[in-house]
């Protein structure tokens, strides 16, 4: 068991670089779930090297925090068009026929399908370059003990639990910038940066859980719960965000070609409730964690 922060720290950021390198292949296969997982992985080291840098020497995580979003951004590429796909899918598939008989299942598959195929040589390119290469290794030399500050000696679940404190109040200050809901535009983008903070917050409370085990505390497992709901329910809320700019576009596309643009009308309403729901979902989950 680790007697340091600095070695709790290290053993759980190597777990994430075994779970990197583990998904690699399915990812170059194109496997959904491997490139799912692979992005968990690459988001999870760099949310806790943001948590907790801390503990290391000054600077010493910055550069490989860009490579490790660059990365994120390459299997979001990949992975993100099929969630869309499969999220407008389920709409058309719940219409009544006569009002999607026209193209617009076939235009937003072909959409997409291009999206996810550009994303995937996208990432394919990017686990076969020297950068990437280049990451694994920063990544093992960043894990040396030598990288670590005075203060990663310090006892583990009192330390954690600080920087569990910490995310909770980025959190709350995220939620109380939210603008009003009827600048509809802005409250879009800072609810994607209220995910984004329980997002670190989830991944801080999970690895103080891991390092505490029984004695973690109801309190972290609680926040750890509550942040993976939000992180979820605010997911749900931005991919409705791309599914309604999809639909706009494909409308606007459809008035040249004398293509009916109503079905992406009747999507893009749907998905604007899809929202709403999400973000009402959202604010029953802040008040009792809250509360």
């Amino acid at each position: 068991m680790a007697t340091t922060a600095g070695e709790a720290l290290l053993s759980y950021l190597g777990e994430q670089l075994a779970e990197l390198r583990r998904h690699a292949p399915g990812v170059r296969e194109n496997q959904a779930e491997s490139i799912h997982e692979m992005r968990v992985a690459a988001r999870r080291l760099r949310s806790l090297l943001a948590t907790t840098r801390k503990l290391f020497a000054a600077g010493a995580a910055e550069d490989i925090r860009s490579e490790l979003r660059w990365l994120s951004g390459a299997l979001g590429a990949a992975r993100d068009p099929g969630v869309v796909q499969a999220r407008l899918r389920e709409l058309l598939a719940s219409e009544p026929e006569e009002l999607t008989s026209g193209q617009a299942a076939q235009r937003i598959d072909e959409e997409l399908d291009a999206a996810a195929a550009a994303g995937h040589q996208g990432v394919i390119e990017a686990l076969g370059s020297e950068r990437y290469d280049r990451l694994l290794l920063s990544l093992g030399t960043l894990l040396a003990a030598d990288r670590l500050s005075q203060k990663a000696s310090r006892p583990p679940r009192r330390t954690l639990r600080k920087f569990v404190a910490g995310e909770t109040a980025r959190l709350a200050r995220a939620v109380a910038d939210l603008s009003p809901p009827s600048h509809a535009r802005a409250r879009d983008a800072e609810l994607h940066e209220v995910r984004k903070a329980a997002k670190r917050l989830r991944y801080c409370a999970e690895l103080a859980v891991a390092v505490g085990g029984r004695r973690a505390g109801k309190r972290i497992r609680k926040t750890a719960k509550a942040a993976r709901r939000i992180q979820t329910t605010l997911g749900l809320h931005h991919d409705s965000v791309v599914a309604r700019t999809l639909l706009a576009e494909l409308g606007l596309r459809s008035v040249p070609s004398g293509e009916s643009g109503f079905c992406y009308g009747r999507l893009h309403a749907r998905e604007e409730s899809l929202a709403a729901s999400s973000e009402t979902e959202f604010l029953k989950i802040w008040k009792d964690f809250r509360g």
